[in-house]
């Protein structure tokens, strides 16, 4: 009985000493962002026939084509940062920005703009690491 109220306890009480609430848990990619590209690139500009700016969307390569790669468009950048959404040429490409990095073409996808509650995942996945 004192073990588990041991176990409880610790559970409830921070490194600190201090009570708090669960830290929130990132997006994550494929619950997240995936149904986003799916509704908005994949079938369109980035599937495995066209490759729009040499990038697939596709579920089974999104997360390989993304993280880690250099951008066509702005080669100095890649893609995704992780941990660094403002250097991440994804980010800039959804949210206007791209322009201001040196990129070219339009805001991503073109003719629609993301509510911003998904920019919002896009940013905090980026942040939390972006793992796959």
């Amino acid at each position: 009985m004192v073990v588990i109220v041991l176990v409880w306890a610790l559970g409830c009480v921070g490194a600190d000493g201090e009570t708090g609430e669960t830290a929130a848990v990132p997006p994550g990619f494929v619950a997240d962002l995936q149904p986003i590209f799916n509704r908005n690139c994949v079938g369109s500009c980035h599937d495995a026939t066209t490759r729009s700016g040499g990038l697939t969307l596709a579920a089974d390569v999104a997360y390989s084509e993304l993280v880690g790669v250099p951008s066509e468009q702005v080669p100095s950048l890649v893609r995704v940062a992780p941990g660094d959404p403002d250097v991440s040429y994804l980010l800039n490409k959804l949210e206007g920005t791209h322009m201001s990095v040196g990129g070219e073409g339009t805001r991503m996808p073109p003719e629609l703009v993301l509510a911003q509650t998904e920019l919002d995942l896009f940013r905090a996945w980026i942040e939390a690491g972006a793992a796959e």
